[in-house]
């Protein structure tokens, strides 16, 4: 695919929310000038919907929040990270989003699909193979949190999502603990969110360890499992997890860049293999127009 295909498929409206976009970059979203910025442009507090679950109280400081299990407040929005997630998805154009977690980010990722749904549908169903266009897939290990990001998706957004619980199993990885989801949905991502599970999305114990401890941190290993299924260009954002990123940066085999953001508390994961064939070549250009992420 040549960059002039490329150009006839670009609207008007679209070139124009380019352009907007241009003005911002990652490190962007380590501003609070930026940030602010940002949310005003795209309206993500307004995308943020509040539901009745989030007036509930939050019994835990913010040091024990995350590995207390007795949680029933859904955590408050982080427009650093929303903004991040919503830029990249718009700038990327991911055909298909995978999300382990849900809460506010999966309303960014639907409303940046509708966006690119909008403007990009025709061009993607001729030229890409999916089940769903622009669409995000949302894992999320407990029930009640999955209903509360159902109340908070708007019927335009729900066309763009499909959620569903699984539960976590504790496994032996290389003879390494770690979790992974019970079923995962059945799909080829470009964008992966890793955000989930929890510690206590399994109580289950191998030779007395398990990941319900307090001094516990999270270590999914539900990418390795589908590694060598994933196409070049795939782009992998862990949001925190230091110890679960340098797990998954062992053990990835294939030419994975990697980049650490201290400040914002971030670490991507970009493939930047040659293309497998003319398919994978097209969305390289569409996604990335033939420049990776992650620079030497």
């Amino acid at each position: 695919m040549h960059n002039s295909d490329l150009d006839t498929s670009i609207s008007s409206d679209y070139q124009k929310l380019k352009d907007i976009l241009s003005t911002f970059s990652l490190e962007s979203f380590n501003s609070k000038a930026d940030i602010e910025r940002y949310v005003h442009t795209f309206e993500i507090n307004a995308i943020c919907t509040q539901v009745a679950a989030d007036s509930a109280n939050n019994p835990h400081t913010h040091l024990k929040r995350t590995v207390m299990a007795s949680q029933d407040k859904p955590f408050e929005p982080e427009y650093s990270d929303l903004c991040r997630l919503h830029y990249l998805a718009l700038t990327r154009k991911p055909v298909n989003v995978l999300e382990f977690g849900s809460g506010f980010s999966t309303l960014v990722f639907a409303h940046a699909m509708q966006v690119l749904s909008k403007h990009f549908h025709g061009f993607a169903h001729e030229n890409f193979r999916a089940d769903k266009l622009f669409h995000t897939y949302s894992i999320e290990e407990e029930q009640r949190f999955l209903d509360v990001t159902k109340q908070r998706l708007s019927p335009q957004q729900q066309e763009h999502v499909s959620l569903s619980r699984s539960s976590v199993e504790l496994i032996q990885h290389d003879n390494r603990f770690a979790t992974v989801y019970s079923k995962l949905p059945d799909i080829s991502p470009d964008f992966i969110y890793l955000d989930g599970p929890s510690l206590f999305g399994t109580t289950n114990e191998i030779n007395g360890f398990s990941m319900t401890n307090q001094c516990r941190m999270p270590m999914s290993a539900d990418i390795l499992r589908v590694e060598f299924f994933l196409e070049p260009g795939t782009l992998i954002l862990v949001d925190g997890r230091t110890a679960n990123a340098r797990f998954l940066r062992a053990y990835l085999k294939r030419d994975w860049a990697y980049m650490h953001d201290p400040i914002g508390d971030i670490h991507y994961f970009e493939l930047q293999e040659d293309a497998l064939g003319k398919i994978n070549a097209t969305k390289l250009t569409f996604c990335l127009n033939n420049k990776w992420l992650i620079q030497p």
